[in-house]
Formats: C-alpha cells, sequence, structure tokens
C-alpha cells in the first residue's frame, strides 16, 4: 500500500495545531483557573485583614474612652461640692471634640432601668447606642445611686476607625445586635440587606468569619464581645470583576492575539520555506541531467533559516568544485613539474659542489701516494694543504645540508656563549683569503663589546656571506664588513659590489634553490641554499637579517650582545 506523504505546509499546520494552539487553550484555561484562585484567596485575606484592622481600631478606641469615663469618675470622689463638679464636667466637654457632654445624673429620676444594670459596681462601664442622636452613651455608676453618663459622637469615632482605609473599595459595617447599623464605610443600604440573611448563626467571638453565596465575593462577619456589636466587611463585585473576570478577559485576549500571530507567522514561513525547496529542486534536477554549472538560487528574507543557507551554499560549492577540480588539477601538475625541476637542479647541483672537492682530494692524494716519483717537501706540504682545503670545504657543504630539515622543522639547536667576534672574523677572513685572494675592509672597534651566540654556526653564517659576496662581485672588486654595536645588538655588514636588483626580489633571496639570473650567477655554482640557511641560523639565535641592494649588495644581520 502507497502511503501518501504529506507537503512541508501541510505538515506544518498540523504541528502548529498541535504542538502550539492545543497547548495555548490549555494554558489559557489553566492560567484563568489558577488565577482565579489566587484572586480568589487574596480577596479573603484582603477582606479578613481590613475586619482585623477595624476591630483593632475599635477595640482600642473603646477602651481608651473607658479610662478615660473611669478617670474622670474617681476625679470626682475628690471634689466636695456639687457646683465645682458641674464645672468640671463642662470643662471637660469643651475641651474635647469627641465628646458631646459628661453629665452627673441621678440613677433613680434620670436613667432607664432597662438599659443600666442594677447590679453595676463602682469601676464597670455600659455602653448604649443612640441612634436619634447619633452618640454613643457611656455610663459609670458612682456612690449615691449616681451615674456619670458620658456621650461620644459616632461620627467622630467613625472618622477615627476608617482614616487609614484609603482607597478600599470595600464595604465596611459596624452594627448592634439588632442589626442597625451604627458606623459605616462607603454604605450601600442593598448589599448589607442582602448580607445580613446569609450570617452564620454559629461563630465565634473575636473571631473573623468568612461567609457569602458567592465564591468570587468573600465576606467577613466578626462578633464582639464588648460592647455587643458586630462587624462587617463586603467585598463589592466590581473588585472581583477587576481582580478575575477583568484578568481574564485579558489573558484570553492575549492569548488568543498571540495565536493569530502565530498562524500569520507560520503562513509566512511555510511559503518562504517552498518558493526556496522549489529553487533547490530545479536545480536538483539540473545537476542531475548534465548542467552541472546551474546554481540554486536562493530567495533571502527573514525567514530564511540558517541551514537551509547552509544546504543551498554548499550544493552551489559542490556544482561550483566540479568545473574547479580540473584547473586545480592542471595548477598541481605545474608544481608536481616546478619541484621535479628543482630537484633536478638540486641533484645537478650538489653532485657537480661534492665532484669538485672529492676530484681535487682524490687528485692529490693519489700524487701523493705515487712510488715512482720523487715528491719534495713543499710540494707534498702544498697538496695536504689543498686535500684539507677541499676536505673542510666538502663538510661545509654538508653541514648547510644538515642543517636545514632543522630550520625548516624548528627543532635547530644553538649553544651560545660569551665570544670575541674580531676573533671570529678575522679567521673567516684568512679562511676565505687561504683558497681565493680578495682584498677584505675589516671596520671593528678593538675593544667591541664580547656577543652571545654559537660559535660554530656564527662561523657558517660569516663563511656562507663571504662566499656569496666572492662568487657574486667582481673579481677586482673589495669586501666590505662593518661591525658597529646599536642597543643590546650587534650589526654586522657584509657589502659588495653588484649589478642592481629590485627590491621586489630581495626577500625572493631567501627562498630555497633561489638564484638571480645575471652574468656573474650563469659564470658561478651554487645550490641557492646560502640566504636561506643564514637566516635560519640568525633568527634562531635571537637576530634578524636584512637585505639591501641600492648601491651595490649588502647583507646585515644582528646578535645579541652579552650581559656585563
Amino acid at each position: 500500500m502507497k502511503i501518501k506523504r504529506l507537503k512541508i505546509y501541510q505538515q506544518l499546520l498540523i504541528v502548529f495545531f498541535v504542538a502550539v494552539l492545543l497547548p495555548l487553550c490549555i494554558t489559557t484555561l489553566v492560567i484563568t483557573n489558577v488565577n482565579q484562585h489566587a484572586v480568589r484567596a487574596e480577596l479573603k485575606y484582603s477582606a479578613v485583614l481590613t475586619t482585623d484592622s477595624v476591630y483593632q481600631r475599635l477595640k482600642k478606641s473603646i477602651h481608651e474612652k473607658k479610662l478615660a469615663i473611669l478617670v474622670i469618675a474617681k476625679s470626682l470622689n475628690y471634689i466636695k461640692t456639687d457646683e465645682k463638679i458641674k464645672n468640671f464636667l463642662r470643662e471637660i466637654s469643651e475641651s474635647s471634640d469627641s465628646i458631646t457632654t459628661v453629665n452627673l445624673i441621678d440613677g433613680d429620676k434620670n436613667i432607664n432601668k432597662t438599659n443600666v444594670n442594677k447590679y453595676f459596681q463602682a469601676t464597670e462601664v455600659e455602653i448604649f447606642p443612640e441612634h436619634k442622636k447619633n452618640s454613643i452613651l457611656m455610663y459609670v455608676k458612682l456612690n449615691n445611686n449616681r451615674f456619670l453618663k458620658k456621650e461620644i459622637k459616632i461620627n467622630t469615632l467613625e472618622s477615627e476607625l476608617f482614616k487609614y482605609i484609603v482607597n478600599d473599595t470595600k464595604q465596611v459595617y459596624v452594627i448592634d445586635s439588632q442589626n442597625k447599623v451604627i458606623m459605616s464605610y462607603n454604605h450601600d443600604q442593598k448589599m448589607l440587606n442582602k448580607l445580613l440573611p446569609q450570617i452564620p448563626e454559629y461563630f465565634n467571638v473575636d473571631e473573623p468569619l468568612i461567609f457569602g453565596n458567592i465564591k468570587n465575593q468573600p465576606n467577613v462577619y466578626l462578633k464582639i464581645k464588648e460592647p455587643d456589636w458586630s462587624i462587617v466587611v463586603a467585598t463589592p463585585k466590581s473588585l472581583t470583576n477587576y481582580g478575575i473576570i477583568d484578568a481574564r478577559a485579558k489573558i484570553i485576549t492575549a492569548i488568543v492575539v498571540a495565536a493569530t500571530f502565530i498562524i500569520i507567522l507560520g503562513m509566512l514561513y511555510s511559503y518562504s520555506l517552498n518558493a526556496n525547496l522549489a529553487q533547490l529542486f530545479k536545480a536538483v534536477s539540473a545537476i542531475a541531467a548534465g548542467n552541472y554549472r546551474r546554481k540554486a538560487r536562493l530567495i533571502k528574507d527573514f525567514f530564511t533559516p540558517y541551514e537551509f543557507v547552509y544546504l543551498v551554499e554548499k550544493f552551489n560549492e559542490m556544482a561550483q568544485k566540479i568545473n574547479e577540480s580540473y584547473n586545480e588539477l592542471q595548477k598541481a601538475n605545474e608544481e608536481l613539474s616546478k619541484l621535479d625541476k628543482l630537484k633536478s637542479n638540486l641533484i645537478d647541483t650538489v653532485s657537480h659542489e661534492f665532484r669538485t672537492p672529492l676530484t681535487s682530494i682524490r687528485g692529490y692524494t693519489s700524487r701523493l701516494l705515487r712510488t715512482d716519483i720523487a715528491l719534495d717537501e713543499e710540494t707534498r706540504i702544498k697538496s695536504l694543504k689543498i686535500i684539507k682545503q677541499q676536505a673542510e670545504r666538502f663538510s661545509r657543504l654538508v653541514d648547510d645540508l644538515l642543517v636545514i630539515p632543522e630550520i625548516e622543522s624548528s627543532l635547530l639547536r644553538v649553544f651560545p656563549e660569551k665570544i670575541t667576534i674580531n676573533d671570529i672574523l678575522k679567521d673567516c677572513i684568512l679562511s676565505i683569503q687561504q683558497k681565493q685572494q680578495r682584498q677584505f675592509i675589516l671596520q671593528i672597534d678593538e675593544n667591541f663589546p664580547t656577543i652571545y651566540a654559537d660559535a660554530d654556526r656564527l662561523v657558517q653564517i660569516i663563511l656562507n656571506l663571504l662566499d656569496n659576496s666572492i662568487k657574486y662581485s667582481p673579481e677586482d672588486s673589495k669586501i666590505n664588513l662593518n661591525i658597529t654595536a646599536e642597543g643590546n645588538f650587534a650589526v654586522i655588514k657584509i657589502k659588495n659590489e653588484c649589478n642592481p636588483i629590485s627590491e621586489d626580489k630581495l626577500d625572493w633571496l631567501f627562498e630555497k634553490f633561489t638564484r638571480v639570473e645575471d652574468e656573474l650567477t650563469r659564470t658561478t655554482r651554487g645550490t641557492g641554499l646560502g640566504l636561506f640557511i643564514v637566516r635560519g641560523l640568525v633568527k634562531t639565535m635571537g637576530g634578524e637579517i636584512f637585505l639591501k641592494a641600492n648601491e651595490g649588495f649588502e647583507v646585515s644581520f644582528t646578535i645579541p650582545l652579552a650581559e656585563n
């Protein structure tokens, strides 16, 4: 059975629905449910906190006013006449904004027996609301069946209770045992009429109790023991709407906007991906048909993924490399031909350079071994000197060839020490002059400081440079050697006459098997390794080497001076 394959945009739609839209819907339900429970708990906590705040301030205010009337009652024991007592009570009433009057009354004539307990002790206070006068009465029983009555304004007590409630939309009521309102904050009689029948019958005094028929509108009821009042705190519907309904609407709106944005983004992404895939399919078909130069055209936009760009770039590189392979093969053949030429040149040069000293050594050795002729002492010594010179030349050639791999692999080792360069230069000049008479002009201070270098390697450097100066300069020309001290280095300059050399070829002379083609080089033999070896030895000993060809040919290199 053939399985039907879905296109990319169809797969993307399924992925968006399963991996995006469905989780968004589930997330919306979870978030709204969690938010509802959290806000509901916060509303309960806030209502209880408001109730407790009003309760604590009410207790404190009533307690303070009880203490005040008791203090007044005890003070009356020290006043002897009724006239002074009246004046004292009048002064107290006039000095307080919260107290309307403080009177001394006769219990048998001026007090309602049903309101005042006949068993009052001298230190007890009884509180009664006076609704008609919007005040609260406090009574303290005195001696001789008299009572001290203190009248407190309800609006004053109400402002004390609610002055710390700021920007709170909750409704707060203080009611008596008959469910009549004594004080209120954000009074709403309709709301109160709905709440009163819902107040539970069983409760604990001085403990807040949450009640109400609507879960998202928690109300709190708190029964006070003394006075016989109750505190009711109601949560309005507007607060519930703001915390739950409005928040739910905002969450759903945000989810819908996010889902719409994701769908639009997915459609744009699918379109961009399909367009690029179509271009890639065309390029693949062209390559399959044999058109290896065909490249895939990429439509780059915000939705083009990096992996797709990478794929198209690599595909185009693959197509391009098919054509480039032939050019690279041609270039490789040219390099091989060049290397083969260099190899042949090296073999030819080395064989010739080795053959010359070997021929001299073999010829003069055979001459010394002949017994058919008598050799005088002078001829024998001359022959031995030539053999020695050719052996030294042969040894230097071998040393040059052996040092090349060490220079290329950076494994060349030197053993520097404090040496006198004046002596080394004179020995090198003398060694060269034994082979070929040339005029050397040495300029150096007799008291030139010692240098820090490997003596054998330094000799190898100087002999190579002097040998080059002799090869590539006219026979009757002079070779100048100038040694100076600059900073912490000794600067050795070797200059000879030479045909002009362009600046772009100077660095090229440091390469292996490199020689400048002119009339002198055509008549002399050489390996083309001298400057390559010299540069490697100089750098290994911590120096630098420079070439100049303005007026003649000058080689200068530096060697560190020895520390004092």
